[in-house]
């Protein structure tokens, strides 16, 4: 066994912006490259800048994301994600885009807020629904903010680690329950 010190770990430079990133550093909204998912660039940006990012990467010839795929939620060890799948039929292209909130940025009792784009996707309606009801990603703007998968009256969000399973004659681990 050695006994020579390690060298301190070096910090990961940053990832230059993709082509995705670039092209929206051009329109003046900022960025962060994140490591590409099973190949696919994958980038952050604020929430105040989601709007707009959307609407040039959707329109403009040199993009044209025109399919959003799915909205998801991510509860990660300190930030609450909103993700976004976006595809180009045209280009043959895809894109995932993070809007990250940092958990030390959510008053306690709340849930983390980013502006919804079911008035821009109409596919989002349902997909922000659902990672509201199991993330707790609350969808600002959003034209019916209420529970799809869940019953209205349920407590918590089931993807969320500070979720705690209620226990009732379904799911105990008394010997007479259902499990």
């Amino acid at each position: 066994m050695s006994t020579e010190a390690k060298p301190p770990a070096q910090p990961e430079a940053p990832l230059e912006p993709g082509k995705f990133g670039q092209f929206l550093k051009e329109h003046g909204i900022s960025t962060n490259r994140l490591p590409d998912s099973c190949g696919v660039e994958t980038i952050t940006i604020s929430a105040d800048d989601l709007h707009q990012a959307l609407k040039l990467l959707r329109s403009s010839q040199e993009t044209k994301l025109d399919l959003l795929i799915t909205v998801s939620g991510v509860d990660n060890n300190d930030t609450i994600d909103a993700v976004y799948h976006l595809w180009s039929y045209y280009n043959n292209d895809e894109l995932v885009l993070k809007v990250m909130t940092p958990k030390t940025a959510i008053p306690e009792g709340k849930l983390p807020e980013v502006p919804s784009i079911s008035n821009f996707w109409s596919a989002a309606n349902w997909h922000e629904r659902e990672t509201y009801d199991l993330a707790g990603v609350r969808f600002t703007g959003h034209p019916y903010p209420r529970r799809i998968l869940n019953p209205w009256d349920w407590e918590g969000h089931p993807l969320r680690r500070d979720y705690k399973q209620p226990t009732d004659d379904l799911n105990s681990k008394h010997k007479v329950s259902f499990r």
